[in-house]
């Protein structure tokens, strides 16, 4: 049963992950198809648009929603964003449309870490090493298209194509996602398989002769005190994926613009292959060892982001050092993103009746550090570093 859960929940995170991994790996090209090569940062923030607003539903509204639900909605999500990517006749309809790519993987990733309080705790490894794969599988797709169809330098009908095949030939990948939580995963049968928040409040009406204080609790206040217990967690995490989008950003414009665009694999798909090469590792680390002191991680990201800006305008580091840096920044955010989910599920420090809404309200910072490193992204390479 642990194998074949494993297996499943692997496949739900690389396959959740797979179109969102697929835009950051191409949004230098998606951008240059249409001549807007310094708005890359709003590929990075249109993937991002939507992820604040569907993670608070989910967590405020469908928590009691059944799971096989919410996995069919974020499918049909997922399917509208590949598409619409593929077929886009502009840089702003394809903005639209990876919105809702973002979305998909946004709400997907937080039905699926509340999905996984019914399993045992390392079971997360599963789920972020899946995610971690995506990456590695979205770039290496994005890199094949890219070798097969050829990118061609500044030939924009070529990029396009090259997008439009890296899209449709993902859509299949959205019916095994379905099959992996319904044919494959099987939850445990000790723990229920939707979360019964008024349910559990019952009993304690009927032994004892006043509510309790949980009974009284409103949902603005059970919200708060959740947000307080994961403050800390949160705020690191959105932190380090503030940090290292910047970092990955600055990939693009790392080396002279003649060195984009050309060969096989292409510069910044070959460094996000790198990122995302990083992420794979350590998400899948968590069941070898684990890190408590995630401010650390932090801090050593908030370095790798200065040394990538400081080099998009002096451009001092050799080519060849690059894809080191990069396996780097993508090691920091992956050993963040599972030591803290895995503290989450658990650390006695979250109640078993809040874990699923703290998990959700840390997973929200997420979105928080993606939207203030692609709009300080966006901003630099406006301004300051507009000509680098």
């Amino acid at each position: 049963m642990d194998i074949r859960n494993w297996i499943g929940l692997f496949v739900l995170g690389t396959i959740n992950n797979l179109p969102y991994v697929i835009v950051t790996s191409a949004a230098s090209t998606i951008a240059d198809s249409f001549g807007k090569k310094n708005l890359i940062g709003l590929v990075f923030g249109a993937n991002v648009a939507l992820s604040a607003i569907v993670k608070t539903i989910n967590g405020a509204f469908l928590l009691n929603v059944p799971y096989g639900a919410r996995f069919i909605a974020n499918a049909v999500l997922m399917l509208i964003g590949l598409f619409g990517v593929a077929y886009a006749p502009s840089f702003w309809f394809s903005l639209v449309c990876i919105v809702f790519v973002g979305a998909s993987a946004a709400f997907g990733e937080n039905v699926a870490l509340g999905y996984l309080r019914l399993f045992p705790s390392k079971m997360v490894n599963a789920w972020s090493s899946g995610t971690g794969m995506a990456g590695v599988l979205g770039s290496l797709l994005y890199i094949t298209f890219g070798c097969v169809v050829g990118a061609g330098g500044d030939n924009q009908d070529k990029l396009r194509h090259l997008i439009q095949y890296a899209f449709l030939l993902t859509s299949p990948a959205v019916a095994l996602y379905l099959v992996s939580y319904f044919f494959i995963i099987k939850c445990p049968k000790t723990v229920p398989a939707v979360p019964q928040v008024q349910e559990e409040k019952e009993p304690m009406l009927d032994e004892e002769e006043f509510p309790s204080v949980d009974v009284k609790e409103s949902s603005f206040r059970r919200i708060f005190r959740c947000l307080k217990l994961v403050l800390w967690m949160a705020l690191n995490l959105s932190a380090v994926y503030l940090f290292e989008y910047i970092a990955q950003g600055c990939a693009a414009k790392v080396r002279p613009k003649s060195e984009y665009n050309v060969g096989c694999p292409e510069l910044y798909a070959g460094l996000s292959l790198c990122y995302q090469a990083g992420v794979f590792v350590s998400r899948s680390s968590v069941q070898m060892f684990q890190i408590r002191k995630v401010h650390i991680l932090s801090i050593l990201q908030f370095i790798n982001m200065m040394l990538w800006l400081i080099d998009v305008h002096y451009k001092f580091l050799p080519v060849s050092i690059l894809p080191s840096l990069m396996i780097y920044v993508g090691l920091l955010g992956g050993a963040s993103y599972v030591n803290i989910f895995y503290l989450l599920l658990h650390d006695d420090k979250y109640p078993d009746k809040d874990r699923e809404l703290c998990i959700n309200i840390t997973a929200l910072f997420i979105t928080f550090g993606i939207i203030g490193g692609t709009a300080v992204e966006t901003l630099l390479f406006s301004t300051a570093l507009k000509n680098d």
